[in-house]
């Protein structure tokens, strides 16, 4: 591994003697170790000593020991790397204080909702340069919503400002997806097949599915559509490798709850991928010529009512400067005439006339249904323009579910039918569900059946069942960066195990235990992630949420002060169904977001 730049920070006088691997004893001064131009790796002035801080549950740390105790043997009397574990509860707070000192930790994990702040503060070490001589950490094979979400210039609060640098490497990247309780769907009625987009011409010609089972196995008569959830000559399919369009997810969940124990069909806390998928967002970035900001500021659009457009056309669509490809929707900037107007530019009208562009749903349709899944058929959820809209009655409210504990409860106990959750809480269900695929409920200590699917997608069909026009496959993923304290003397050392962490070995181990994706795409693509010996068998669904998906909303700015007003009362009055979506929008809380969002782009902010 050649690193010309960590030579040149230590500074050593002494003979070189290459001994293959380490090579022993030299002055250095700066306690960090060294590393010869051939690419060796040999103590300085003795043992490098470096301490990490983690946290996670049980199985997590079970596998995080074990790396640590791989990598110190691996690099005995060059590198000891000492394990401190921490309380996920209280671990900002410590971590903020920990970077504060003189004394603190060499290697931290960061979440993806904190080291824009703490990077702004200098408390992190850029690490474009160490990535650059890497031969161990390719950011070209990892998963870009993974490793580009801790690129970030400090000056321009963007991810792609001049200045922009790596702040981190990804621990993990976790996608959300839809567990389902494969047991209550059959006591439902339900069929469940595994056929990908790809593969459904083939199934409907009589192949085999990803499990094995033909069209004639299933007992399905009729042409199976490029759905994830439909009716076909009375029989009720669900396809666990095509997404649900919102009607389909609220019908199919509603059929669950009715026929089997469950009390709700379907649970989602977050609106991202109903937003996203249509091209929507809760802030937008403005650029200004304004000298009060650094390039421009960002405004709030959480409720904004213009219909958003999807390109249709082969050759793409243009617009001022910037060139749309086939399925990239316009962005929010250039389909309006001002931004601080909602009028529609008539170039992009007169597309959608040509049939070149294709009409999406606004980002407030997008939220409002999210509000409607988790109402009552009878509460009013958003009377906008005089048009009355109800709850749905498939998802339980914040009072009634909890925080992320009742929510994995309610699944593992079979309360809700479908949550939408991330790849870390695999582990869990393996545990409380106790699930051995193809064993009848009852046999083995099996309690239910389990799987994962795609995260609904906005999606119209014509008249025939042919999907008309649809939104983009979009979710959040949650994903802590493995980052070096700027204050550290041993950042060479530091950085060889984030490579052991970041790389190969312990992306692997992490991918064995269950609750996490390798960053690396071609580790992913591996049976030591898949797994599909055991479930979820449906593991392929993770890699496809990997590409698609995107950090959430706390990850935007460098704190959350300009979300906590605004969705305390989302997720207290309005989803609890006390006050609708137009009390909220005139709320203080709502409007003074918008002040508070100006102020992150300030010059000497």
């Amino acid at each position: 591994m050649l690193r010309k730049n960590f030579v040149k920070r230590i500074s050593f006088i002494c003979l070189l003697l290459v001994i293959p691997f380490f090579i022993i004893s030299c002055k250095d001064d700066s306690g960090d170790i060294i590393i010869d131009p051939d690419g060796g790796v040999r103590p300085g002035e003795k043992e490098a000593n470096i301490t990490f801080w983690g946290y996670g549950d049980q199985d997590e740390l079970a596998v995080f020991r074990g790396l640590v105790d791989s990598f110190n043997a691996l690099y005995k009397d060059v590198i000891k790397v000492n394990y401190i574990q921490k309380s996920p509860d209280s671990y900002g707070d410590a971590l903020k204080l920990g970077l504060q000192g003189s004394k603190g930790p060499d290697v931290v994990y960061v979440p993806d909702d904190s080291f824009k702040a703490l990077a702004t503060l200098g408390y992190l070490l850029p690490l474009d340069s160490y990535i650059e001589e890497s031969t161990k950490v390719n950011i070209e094979d990892m998963w870009e919503s993974s490793i580009n979400r801790y690129l970030y210039d400090v000056d321009t609060t963007t991810s792609t400002g001049p200045n922009a640098k790596y702040w981190g490497i990804p621990k993990d990247i976790g996608p959300t997806v839809i567990y389902y309780n494969e047991t209550f769907f059959k006591t439902a009625g339900v069929t469940v097949i595994s056929v990908s987009p790809e593969s459904l011409s083939l199934f409907n010609g009589g192949e085999k599915d990803s499990r094995g089972a033909t069209k004639s196995d299933y007992q399905i008569t009729g042409e199976v559509l490029h759905k994830g959830y439909q009716v076909i000559n009375g029989k009720k399919v669900f396809n666990n490798q095509i997404a649900m369009n919102w009607e389909e997810t609220v019908e199919c969940a509603r059929v669950v709850q009715q026929g089997s124990p469950a009390n709700y069909g379907f649970h989602t806390e977050w609106w991202f991928n109903y937003g996203w998928s249509v091209g929507g967002d809760c802030i937008e970035y403005i650029p200004s010529n304004d000298t009060t900001f650094n390039g421009g500021y960002y405004t709030f659009s959480l409720m904004d009512p213009t219909p958003n457009f999807i390109v249709y056309d082969d050759n793409g669509f243009d617009i001022g400067a910037n060139h749309y490809a086939k399925r990239e929707i316009i962005s929010w900037y250039d389909k309006l005439v001002s931004p601080t107007t909602e009028t529609i530019k008539p170039e992009i009208l007169a597309a959608v006339t040509s049939g070149k562009l294709k009409k999406l749903p606004s980002q407030r349709d997008a939220f409002v249904e999210f509000i409607r899944l988790g109402q009552s058929t009878t509460t009013l959820v958003d009377n906008f323009q005089g048009n009355n809209q109800y709850g749905y009655g498939v998802t339980p409210s914040p009072t009634s579910i909890g925080g992320d504990s009742g929510k994995t409860k309610a699944f593992a106990n079979g309360n809700v039918a479908m949550l939408v959750d991330g790849r870390w809480n695999v582990t869990n269900f393996r545990k409380q569900m106790q699930n051995l695929p193809g064993t009848p409920t009852g046999q083995s200590g099996n309690k239910y059946e389990w799987d994962v699917a795609p995260l609904p997608v906005y999606r119209e069909y014509d008249s025939n069942g042919s999907v008309e026009v649809e939104g983009l496959s979009a979710g959040h993923s949650g994903s802590v960066a493995l980052s070096i304290n700027a204050k550290t003397s041993k950042p060479s050392a530091s950085f060889i195990f984030l490579e052991y962490i970041g790389g190969e070995i312990g992306q692997l181990e992490q991918a064995k235990s269950g609750f996490a994706i390798p960053s690396q795409r071609h580790l992913a693509a591996t049976e030591d992630f898949l797994q599909t010996n055991q479930n979820p068998r449906n593991s392929i669904i993770f890699l496809d949420a990997a590409k698609n998906q995107t950090p959430g909303d706390w990850w935007y700015l460098m704190d959350k002060a300009w979300i906590d007003p605004w969705a305390g009362l989302l997720n207290g009055d309005v989803r609890n169904g006390k006050i609708t979506l137009s009390q909220f929008y005139s709320s203080n809380q709502y409007n003074n977001t918008f002040d508070i969002l100006k102020t992150y782009t300030k010059k000497n902010r």
